[in-house]
């Protein structure tokens, strides 16, 4: 990607996520993105050590009038050729313009020269001309295409990909499945499934956010169903290794996924939380499963909590979290469903970042009354934690409805 402008942040770089999308679906991998800013030797660099590390190259933006539009130079001195000026090009822009209504400025002339022996590809939706170069010494070829998205997304489309697909012999097919995991770290998932990364065909590997992290695995093959079909062992062998970690594949969250589960059992869910100041429950409503709460008990503290709850003084509240979170869990549970409590932090000068985290009902085979560590929720970054502890909170409700507390990846 080319421009001082998206190295200085000025524009979000959506070109490459779009290049990415395109070559994943036509089979043909994609090793390496780099930015660089509008600087000749610079450019000219990048390109020498891509062409080094892989036969097809594509480029996109320094294709304008203006004097720092400087891929074609760079791409002449990569591939060992000479810039030139196409007459054929010329009449290509200036059509382009009369089409639009416009006179054809003279320094829109710069986007007629291209390197020496490259071929032209037309570009019907904007006025800089596209080509591909070879390399002179056999590295492979550079496809240069405009910056604008709307143009380099129609040139990849209707000519790039073609071009490549014939190059390739044939397109392939990659398929990438996802398990999702929530409330494990990324450190412990690897030390279960760590030598599974070592595959060539499928590949896997992790991707952290917050409170979860994703387990993806990937396979390239002529087929989609070939593709299934190397996937499906390896998915299996994940999921017997992970366990109950694992809550849902692809794009499924976790409130998405706890809904389901408490719609199934005909359960109800109802909350009292002092850490997250209602996102558990918001987090359900916005998945659709607002119908599911039987009570939404905000509170800002752990004595708020307790009147809240119908406990009042009838909880010591020098009594210890889990105790005092499981008690809330109890208080609230609905007859036909869950109670969910979050507790915390106590403020006593030593549990001011410990969280407690209980679920309770008569549905469920045994209690949870879990410990935890939180950044205090008014730093700087409260909106991580909160995600964090709303993750949290809403697995233990679906390792508590599914009756399997543990997995070998739980933290030792």
């Amino acid at each position: 990607m080319i421009g001082t402008e998206l190295l200085l942040g000025e524009i979000v770089d959506t070109n490459a996520t779009e290049l990415a999308r395109m070559l994943r679906d036509i089979g043909l991998d994609l090793y390496y993105k780099t930015t660089v800013g509008d600087n000749v030797a610079r450019i000219t660099a990048v390109l020498n050590l891509a062409l080094d590390r892989t036969p097809v190259v594509i480029t996109s933006g320094g294709l304008g009038p203006t004097v720092d539009d400087m891929t074609r130079q760079a791409v002449a001195c990569a591939t060992g050729r000479k810039l030139v000026y196409s007459q054929e090009l010329e009449r290509q822009i200036a059509a382009r313009f009369r089409k639009l209504g416009r006179a054809m400025a003279d320094n829109n002339k710069r986007q007629a020269y291209i390197p020496e022996g490259s071929l032209p590809l037309s570009n019907p939706v904007g006025t800089a001309p596209c080509f591909l170069s070879e390399d002179v010494r056999g590295r492979g070829f550079i496809v240069s295409l405009p910056g604008v998205p709307r143009e380099l997304e129609y040139m990849m489309a209707n000519t790039v990909i073609p071009l490549l697909v014939e190059r390739m012999g044939g397109s392939k097919t990659i398929r990438t499945r996802v398990l999702r995991t929530c409330a494990v770290g990324e450190s412990d998932i690897d030390r279960v499934i760590g030598d599974s990364m070592t595959l060539a065909n499928p590949t896997v590997g992790l991707a952290a956010h917050s409170g979860q992290t994703d387990v993806r695995i990937t396979a390239k093959a002529d087929t989609e169903a070939e593709a299934e079909a190397l996937i499906a062992p390896i998915e299996a062998d994940l999921r017997r290794r992970l366990g109950i970690a694992v809550y849902g594949v692809d794009q499924e969250t976790v409130p998405e996924v706890v809904g389901r589960l408490l719609t199934r059992r005909g359960l109800k869910l109802a909350v009292v939380d002092t850490l997250t100041e209602g996102q558990v429950v918001r987090e359900l409503v916005e998945a659709g499963f607002g119908y599911l709460i039987a009570a939404d008990l905000q509170a800002a503290d752990l004595s708020e909590a307790l009147h809240a709850a119908g406990l009042g003084a009838k909880v010591d509240p020098d009594t210890d979290g889990f105790t005092l979170a499981t008690a809330l869990a109890r208080a609230v549970t609905p007859a036909d469903g869950v109670g969910l409590a979050l507790l915390g932090p106590l403020n006593d000068g030593i549990n001011d970042n410990v969280t407690f985290i209980a679920v309770s009902g008569a549905a469920l085979a045994q209690e949870i009354s879990r410990r935890g560590r939180s950044r205090r929720l008014r730093d700087a970054e409260a909106d991580y934690a909160r995600h964090w502890l709303v993750i949290q909170g809403l697995d233990w409700v679906r390792r508590a409805v599914s009756g399997q507390l543990t997995s070998p990846v739980d933290s030792k």
